[in-house]
């Protein structure tokens, strides 16, 4: 009794800001990890906040650690390059840093990068030998550093120091007041800068107190290996829970107090631990439970209500807040679960490998050790359908029907493949069950179900059966259409068939379904629920459903509860439509919307129980929800730009918050910047994200470059986008993202300005102008030029035609004077010809005339003075002598060489004058060679014989000093 009265008074003690929900008790968080593989940092992480924007930041042994929803990034590192122990931030988003023998602070940069700065700087030489700065917290208007050796107290830009003799244990805020444990004092406070003892403080001495919450009028401590205690009126008393036993064996290594009033306890060697006010355990989550590791560093909730848990090795997500959790996990084992059930405290699992079982009971009342699925024996192929007839549990597989007792089946029949089974309406001792190829009967004979038959004249597939109020049995065959059936009365027989396809007003003849829904037969189609009309008997929508799921999605499962709720899966979209007083429907879908591509296409099933528990089978495993668990899913929450680069160069960053790929020598923290980039770099890639951690693959986003495109984009997951060839001016790139319960972000956006090429600048347009000017003015000066030249070429042309009309002038005097030269050409030719006739014919005659001389002188001296006295020699000497005077006189030869030299260009007197050697006798041969005459014909003029003509012709040559080959009469002919 005082135990019980104890746990009352503690856990309305117990300061809780949120009472409306509590974790779930019953299956395991979804749990989401991150290994050092996938965030590519250290294994350790030793403490975790989240900023104003929502960003998660991780204290890693490599360094301050960011977190987007999409991309892990070390953003900065202490000074010193040590592992990064503790973090604290303000209201600001200034973060204070406890690392390993420094701490500092870090803000963000309009770049996007994290500039840290140590204070260590701060503090006397003798003070800066200590090591791990393990706690940073801020109060107030100071900040608080502690590590074992010292305490330092940050303020106004000074740091005050609190040393101890001996190590100090561990330090907690609690309520905005800090205590600290010391192995030999106990348990300290912390006044301004002063540490004082806490009554009857001594008492903590040597627990290695690990975490303290504030209760009404006391404190709650988590020690290391004892368990926890309360102390309240200066009474230290133990705290039993249910989780004793794992706390101590475990050693507890943090604690964090959640929203909803419960604990969650971090262990070094098992894991988390959560329990209630009362000490109840509600989860117990480590690494067999989907814990990627067992020592837990420390624990966050985030504005989602999502814990993080930093770990030594990784770090995981847990979805504390939602009323989804699993009650078995076959992700990792491609297990698909077709069907389940609750029969006699025990939950059963229809699955492809078989019917599993596990005490429902134990595990909803949170013995989760002792409550493991365990495999039905006899079956190990598809279990495709369970059901409770009557008192049984009957199981239809690929070999047949079996009854299920316990741990174990037994055979009924061996068919042909068996999907489902279904009472006949209004005998309860009959059921009937749709197999591969026909159905089969089976009867209820002493409380026992036995086999009777396979029903004649139908052998379609039967694996979705639904009966109607008037007994007929309706049958969907997700290729072909729905049948109506009606049997015989020994059911050994079907009598009447009726078939229904898109014929018959169906949108498609594909994936009909057939649902019983209050009596109600409906269909599931491509395109909504439809229903028969009772007077054409022509399928149409149903009215109600169409209002509440439209006509657009395909409905794949319809099924009523206990609670005057209808569950559905419509598309991917799982949801509840809850009936209200006034008969309309409120529809619930977002606490489902984790469940979209889970289901096993065409085995879709939702279990639901009369205490309210809802079952999801699914490909990864079994789905627990209950909705006395409630989640706020309309939260605010931000999109970021992660990072933005040029295309080209290759990755040269603008802006990101990657630890050192950008100067952080820029400027101050909250000073905006707008990138100017070059025309060179008018290719951009952004990254962006969202920070929004639930389900955050799921997250779509939305994208528009004002000033390139007229619109945002449509949504889609797709985290990057390039950009190229973008034109010079200012640019604003907005993105913002849509979550799986469709709430939208705030917008990020990044401005920036790409700058024209060279040739369109300002100072090129200027350059431009002052070309164009010398251009119009080299026009200008050219055409002016051209005018001139023109004016000069008029001016040439009439000189051109003076000088032309003068030459005519000249020419036609020129004409006139040669036409006169003509004239006395041919009279001088005429003259000079006849005087050449003259001297031809006076050279003529002289030949002749010499010659007849020489044949007198012949005669002459042929006569014989001795032999002919008669004749008078002294007359004949007298004649001879005359002869000889003639034949050498110059009478003739004078006039001859008159006339000869006007008609040779005084040639006789240039011979001469060239030649002076030569006789007259040499120079009246050259005058004859001149004239071409021949040596016979030079002999009589010269009156000698030819061969004196050939001698005096060798004379000559020597004197002309001719060469042997030279021609005499060329040479005289072209002198």
């Amino acid at each position: 009794m005082t135990k019980f009265i104890r746990i009352l008074i503690l856990s309305a003690l117990l300061i809780s800001p949120i009472l409306n929900a509590q974790i779930k008790k019953i299956g395991v968080p979804f749990i989401l990890n991150y290994n050092p593989k996938t965030y590519k940092a250290a294994s350790e992480n030793w403490d975790v906040l989240q900023d104003s924007k929502g960003m998660m930041f991780f204290a890693n042994h490599f360094g301050i650690m960011q977190f987007d929803g999409v991309r892990w990034s070390i953003v900065t590192q202490p000074e010193n390059r040590s592992m990064v122990r503790s973090l604290a931030i303000d209201k600001n988003d200034k973060m204070y840093v406890g690392a390993q023998g420094d701490f500092g602070y870090a803000i963000q940069l309009p770049n996007g990068q994290y500039q840290y700065t140590s204070l260590v700087k701060l503090l006397p030489e003798s003070a800066r030998n200590f090591g791990d700065v393990i706690h940073t917290v801020i109060r107030n208007d100071e900040v608080i550093f502690f590590s074992y050796e010292e305490i330092f107290i940050y303020k106004n830009n000074k740091i005050k120091v609190l040393k101890s003799k001996e190590k100090f244990d561990d330090f907690f805020e609690v309520n905005k007041e800090i205590y600290i444990s010391h192995d030999s004092k106990g348990l300290l406070k912390l006044k301004g800068d002063k540490l004082i003892s806490v009554e009857n403080g001594e008492k903590f001495a040597g627990m290695k107190i690990r975490k303290i919450f504030g209760i009404q009028n006391g404190l709650l401590l988590f020690t290391q290996k004892n368990g926890l205690f309360t102390f309240k009126d200066n009474q230290l008393k133990p705290f039993v829970t249910e989780a004793d036993n794992v706390l101590k064996q475990n050693q507890i290594s943090t604690g964090i107090q959640l929203s909803d009033g419960f604990f969650g306890i971090g262990t070094r060697q098992s894991g988390l631990i959560v329990i209630d006010g009362s000490g109840r355990l509600i989860q117990h989550i480590n690494k067999q439970m989907g814990l990627q590791n067992d020592y837990v560093t420390n624990l966050k909730v985030d504005k989602e209500g999502n814990l993080w848990v930093a770990l030594k090795e990784g770090i995981s997500l847990i979805q504390i807040s939602s009323p989804l959790s699993r009650v078995l996990d076959t992700s990792n084992s491609e297990t698909k679960i077709y069907c389940d059930q609750i029969y006699q405290d025990k939950l059963y699992i229809a699955t492809d490998n078989g019917l599993f079982w596990m005490n429902w009971q134990s595990y909803k009342n949170g013995k989760h050790e002792n409550a493991n699925f365990q495999h039905v024996s006899g079956m190990s192929e598809n279990v495709w359908n369970i059901g409770v007839f009557g008192n049984s549990l009957l199981a239809f597989e690929k070999n047949g029907i079996f009854e299920v007792s316990g741990n174990s089946a037994k055979l009924l029949a061996k068919v042909d493949g068996a999907w489902k089974g279904i009472l006949v309406p209004n005998q309860p001792d009959l059921l009937l069950v749709g197999g591969y190829n026909g159905m089969y009967l089976l009867k209820k004979i002493n409380n026992l179900w036995v086999y009777q038959n396979k029903i004649k004249g139908f052998e379609e597939s039967d694996r979705v059966i639904e009966t109607d109020k008037n007994g007929d049995f309706w049958i969907a065959h997700g290729y072909k259409g729905i049948y109506k059936i009606k049997f015989n009365k020994t059911f050994d027989a079907v009598s009447d068939v009726q078939f229904y396809n898109q014929k018959n007003g169906f949108p498609s003849s594909l994936f009909l379904n057939t649902i019983k829904i209050n009596n109600q037969i409906l269909f599931g189609t491509t395109k909504g629920v439809y229903k028969q009309d009772s007077h054409s008997k022509k399928m149409i929508p149903e009215p109600v459903f169409k209002k509440y799921l439209g006509l657009e999605s395909h409905i794949r499962l319809l099924k009523s509860d206990n609670h005057n709720s209808i569950w559905y899966i419509s598309g991917e979209n799982t949801g509840k439509m809850t009936k209200m007083p006034n008969g309309s429907f409120e529809v619930e879908e977002l606490p489902f919307r984790k469940l979209r591509y889970s289901y096993v296409p065409g085995f879709e099933n939702i279990q639901t129980t009369t205490s309210g528990d809802v079952f999801f089978g699914t490909q990864d495993g079994l789905i627990h929800y209950n909705a006395i668990k409630t989640k706020k899913y309309k939260t605010k929450y931000k999109a970021v730009i992660s990072e933005v680069k040029c295309i080209f160069p290759k990755d040269s960053l603008i802006f990101s918050s990657r630890y050192d790929v950008l100067p952080n020598k820029t400027k101050g923290a909250g000073e905006k910047i707008l990138p100017i980039l070059s025309h060179s770099n008018n290719a951009l890639h952004f990254s962006f994200s969202s920070l929004f951690y639930d389900e955050a693959d799921a997250t779509k986003y939305e994208y528009w470059l004002e000033g390139f495109e007229p619109k945002w984009s449509d949504y889609s997951l797709q985290t990057e986008k390039e950009y190229t060839n973008l034109p010079e001016k200012e640019y604003v790139f907005h993105v913002r993202a849509k979550n799986i319960y469709d709430v939208v972000s705030e917008e990020a956006v990044f401005r920036f300005e790409v700058l024209p090429p060279w040739y369109r600048t300002i100072w090129a347009y200027i350059l431009y102008f002052i070309l164009y000017c010398v251009v119009i003015y080299l026009v200008i000066k050219y055409q002016k030029s051209v005018a001139e030249h023109d004016r000069q070429q008029l001016i040439l042309n009439q000189e051109k035609e003076l000088l032309r009309a003068r030459a005519e002038l000249n020419e036609q005097r020129l004409n006139l004077e040669q036409e006169n030269m003509a004239i006395v050409r041919e009279n001088l030719e005429a003259t000079i010809n006849l005087k050449n006739a003259k001297v031809a014919s006076n050279t003529v005659n002289l030949i002749h005339l010499n010659e007849i001389l020489l044949s007198i002188k012949e005669l002459i001296g042929q006569m014989d003075k001795k032999n002919d006295p008669n004749v008078n020699f002294s007359l004949l000497t007298k004649i001879n002598k005359l002869i000889d005077h003639e034949l050498q006189g110059d009478k003739h030869w004078n006039e001859f060489e008159e006339i000869f030299n006007q008609l040779h260009d005084n040639f006789m007197q240039r011979m001469k004058t060239t030649y002076p050697e030569l006789t007259p006798r040499d120079m009246r041969l050259c005058a004859y060679l001149r004239m071409n005459f021949n040596t016979k014909e030079i002999a009589p003029l010269l009156g000698i014989s030819v061969r004196g003509v050939e001698d005096t012709r060798y004379r000559i040559r020597k004197k002309l000093q001719l060469p042997s080959d030279a021609n005499i009469t060329e040479f005289i002919l072209n002198f």
